[in-house]
């Protein structure tokens, strides 16, 4: 009879080791990696639990944004080859859009068509909205028929290029303006982008093939 009782207590100890409590730092849901996000409302940032990176973020029509373009490395992300291959560091990443789905920490998600409407309403109309968001640095170029961005609402939009493999599996990089993937999926080879070019006020959008290389801002759940 003991040695039943020993036996059962053994198998009760096991049970509750096994089901317990096997919580992590991860927080919320959706996105890649096993790690999540820590957002900090009082410090206006998020970080990255993947790989420590930590974003400013922005409130703007009641939404939490990113302040910054997405900097998490996947394995098909891509880097504008200037300022010594640094450019990451100031303009993120740019993805295709099946890693753009995925790129964004959990807890957060890459924003669709919906999402960028309200924000680009939130700043005025799409016809102004670009100037609004985009960063009051790095949008001359010397030129003067460039707009220079007033960045009314912490956006900080910059120019991080796009990127595309021709069909000879040769990569190139444009400079054109802020090229940002949406979630919404115009048919099975193009998806919704939203743009803001150098030369123009207006935030723009329309459907980029899915194989080109875009930055991301992601959107807290």
């Amino acid at each position: 009879m003991k040695r039943f009782s020993l036996i059962c207590t053994l198998a009760l100890a096991f049970l509750f080791t096994a089901c317990g409590d096997d919580s992590s730092s991860s927080v919320g849901g959706g996105g890649s990696g096993d790690k999540g996000s820590e957002y900090n409302p009082d410090a206006g940032t998020v970080k990255d639990l993947r790989d420590g990176q930590t974003y400013a973020t922005v409130n703007i029509g009641g939404r939490v944004w990113m302040a910054e373009n997405l900097n998490y490395e996947t394995e098909t992300s891509v880097v504008f080859p200037e300022y010594d291959g640094k450019s990451h560091e100031k303009y993120g990443r740019l993805y295709a859009w099946e890693d753009a789905m995925d790129a964004c920490p959990r807890s957060w998600r890459l924003p669709g068509e919906d999402d960028w409407n309200d924000l680009v309403a939130a700043a005025g109309d799409s016809a102004t909205a670009g100037t609004k968001l985009k960063a009051t640095r790095d949008w001359d170029k010397d030129k003067k028929d460039y707009v220079v961005g007033t960045d009314d609402f912490g956006f900080a939009a910059l120019p991080a290029a796009v990127s595309h493999v021709n069909t000879n599996g040769v990569r190139s990089f444009s400079n054109n303006g802020a090229f940002f993937w949406t979630a919404t999926e115009k048919n099975d080879v193009k998806a919704l982008m939203f743009v803001m070019h150098y030369e123009k006020e207006s935030v723009e959008s329309g459907a980029f093939p899915k194989d080109t290389w875009l930055s991301v801002r992601c959107i807290k759940d």
